[in-house]
């Protein structure tokens, strides 16, 4: 889910807020993060995208966005 976020925020230029509510008002969205069905509330704590890209660093995400974009 959190690679599927940071795709999206990357493709649309978004901040961590803007990806957060486009994941919740977005069933498309949704299915590109992992999920089959509609969720209402955001499945974890938001900070968790922070921390993520922090744990893996810079170049982990691009590394993850490259993967993403030769799918």
């Amino acid at each position: 889910m959190l690679v599927g976020l940071h795709y999206l925020k990357h493709a649309y230029n978004v901040s961590d807020e803007k990806v957060i509510e486009g994941y919740l008002e977005n069933p498309y969205w949704q299915y590109i993060c992992g999920n089959e069905y509609f969720e209402h509330d955001f499945p974890c704590d938001p900070t968790s995208l922070v921390k993520w890209r922090k744990r893996i660093g810079s170049d982990g995400v691009e590394k993850f966005l490259e993967e993403t974009i030769f799918l």
